[in-house]
Order: C-alpha cells, then sequence, then structure tokens
C-alpha cells in the first residue's frame, strides 16, 4: 500500500511495489495452459453464439451466463476453466 509522504504543507502518497517471478512446476505450467486454451475458446464460442442471430437477436447476459454454465458441464474439455474465470470472460467479451 502507499505511505503518506509530507510536501509543502500536504500529503502525497507514495505507492511502492515488489515484482516477483513466478516460478512454476511443470504441473503447474500444464494447468496453466490448459485453462488459456479454454478461456481463448470460450471467447470464440462466445462470439460464435452472440453474432449468429444479428443485432435483433442478441442474447442477454443472463442467458449468456446460463449457457456458459451448461457448457461448462457439457463439454468436458471446457470445464478445465474455473467457473469464476469463465465468468470473466463472459463479462471481458460483454465489455468488449
Amino acid at each position: 500500500m502507499g505511505t503518506p509522504v509530507a510536501q509543502r504543507g500536504s500529503l502525497v502518497k507514495v505507492n511502492r511495489g515488489h515484482v516477483r517471478r513466478l516460478c512454476l512446476t511443470p504441473a503447474q505450467c500444464a494447468v496453466l495452459d490448459k485453462q488459456g486454451h479454454a478461456a481463448r475458446a470460450m471467447w470464440n464460442l462466445l462470439h460464435a453464439w452472440w453474432t449468429w442471430g444479428g443485432r435483433n437477436r442478441r442474447p442477454s447476459l443472463k442467458q449468456a451466463d446460463e449457457a456458459v454454465r451448461q457448457a461448462r458441464k457439457d463439454i468436458a474439455w471446457l470445464a478445465d476453466l474455473p467457473a469464476q474465470a469463465a465468468q470473466q470472460v463472459l463479462k471481458t467479451y460483454v465489455r468488449a
């Protein structure tokens, strides 16, 4: 967190950060690789589904969320992506 520092009668917040490198095992790398591929595939599937019906037939956010939940149950390799990460992919896609 930042540390307050006095400067000319007012306080200025100084932000300090630390950089840490990840030292992953080969097993952890494989898991992260699977999750990354699943997130990319989910983005592509969302895009295909979202643009399929045209502008007038776009699904709501609730329908998209239900579809993502069902897809994670039905498609085994998509279940490699944790639920929170899948929701974040959906949120990011909708914002984009």
